[in-house]
């Protein structure tokens, strides 16, 4: 029983020092980020040689009004790894129409048709496609690089003058 015991030891010792262990650094735009590694909470960036074992891992990367990310990687065995992120910011926008039967959609996940919605959207472009009666009557990619209020117009069709 005892020579089992010696044989653990010996063979946890043994795997703990033949696993590598990776330095891992990691930068955000912004700094003081949150990052999690597998689930756990590693620290806030920048995050300067910290120690990551090879083999398939997920990073999460979050901070309060900004777009949250998660990374898949596979750390191969090597020195290092570094990692530079830079997260978009998060901006309210106000959506708003006088115009009455109109259904909106915007980046094919959210539907209204309220004459007013906000929605908190990550900064870039974002596809409005407006419905009336099942049928779209416009699309147009609007940029998001601020709060903004957008109002929203219907273009209406020049009709042909007969002669």
């Amino acid at each position: 029983m005892i020579r089992y015991y010696k044989f653990l030891i010996w063979t946890n010792i043994f795997f703990t020092n033949v696993t590598p262990q990776v330095s891992l650094n990691v930068n955000t735009i912004p700094e003081k980020v949150s990052i999690k590694l597998d689930g756990d909470f590693i620290g806030k960036t920048p995050i300067k040689s910290s120690n990551i074992s090879p083999g398939q891992h997920t990073f999460e990367i979050e901070k309060q009004g900004f777009a949250p990310i998660k990374y898949d990687m596979t750390v191969n065995p090597s020195k290092s790894v570094s990692l530079d992120f830079f997260m978009n910011p998060i901006y309210s926008v106000v959506f708003k129409t006088a115009h009455k039967g109109l259904i909106f959609e915007l980046n094919d996940e959210h539907k209204w048709s309220e004459d007013k919605i906000g929605l908190d959207l990550e900064a870039g472009d974002h596809q409005l496609r407006v419905y009336q009666i099942d049928q779209i009557v416009d699309e147009q990619t609007i940029l998001v690089d601020q709060p903004l209020t957008f109002e929203y117009f219907l273009k209406k069709k020049l009709k042909a003058k007969k002669k």
